[in-house]
């Protein structure tokens, strides 16, 4: 019979993230892990069986909130493109600001890090059509019904690229408020795009 955890594992998982977040994963000692949790190294190998695995299962988790953060965003019903895209935007600006240690974005650091590692290609990929597809949902919500499935897709695309541009900048230090006018000269981009094709 498997042993029962005597830690709060979404906790770990959450402190975890926070260590590979602010640190990289190379840099990321499993030592201030357990100083910050009270969980040993010997808890964490038996039940990951290596930082590696442990990493995996923590970026796993930050993936999926990315995908809610933006998904989220379309929970409110909208009214046109314009408005629908500068809300995707504004919402990814916000998230930037909350972390004021300028430390970007899980994904986008170890993409830079560690992108050459298959299960980081295949967990980011898989994170990016899905942050692609809640915003070509919300695009379909609000253009005309003849609006080719192949023209939103692309404009998702191009707003979920551009997002991840909009966090790079933040990153270094950008004026909020230029940010904010790129998402909004974007959006405004997108709407002419889609309507006029």
């Amino acid at each position: 019979m498997p042993r029962t955890r005597a830690y709060d594992e979404e906790a770990l998982l959450d402190a975890a993230i926070e260590l590979f977040w602010v640190h990289g994963y190379r840099a990321a000692s499993l030592t201030e892990l357990t100083a910050e949790t009270g969980v040993t190294n010997g808890s964490l190998y038996q039940a990951y069986g290596s930082k590696w695995v442990l990493f995996l299962a923590a970026y796993r988790r930050y993936c999926a909130r990315r995908v809610a953060l933006v998904a989220g965003v379309f929970d409110a019903e909208r009214t046109g493109v314009e408005e629908t895209v500068a809300a995707y935007f504004d919402a990814i600006v916000d998230d930037c600001l909350s972390h004021t240690d300028h430390r970007g974005c899980l994904m986008l650091n170890t993409i830079s890090e560690l992108g050459a590692d298959d299960d980081i290609a295949q967990i980011s990929g898989a994170t990016i059509d899905a942050m692609e597809a809640a915003v070509a949902r919300a695009l379909g919500d609000v253009v005309p019904a003849t609006t080719s499935k192949h023209d939103i897709d692309v404009s998702a695309a191009h707003a979920v690229a551009l997002s991840q541009a909009l966090i790079q900048l933040s990153r270094i230090g950008r004026d909020p408020r230029e940010l904010r006018l790129i998402g909004r000269q974007a959006a405004a981009s997108t709407q002419r795009t889609l309507l006029d094709a």
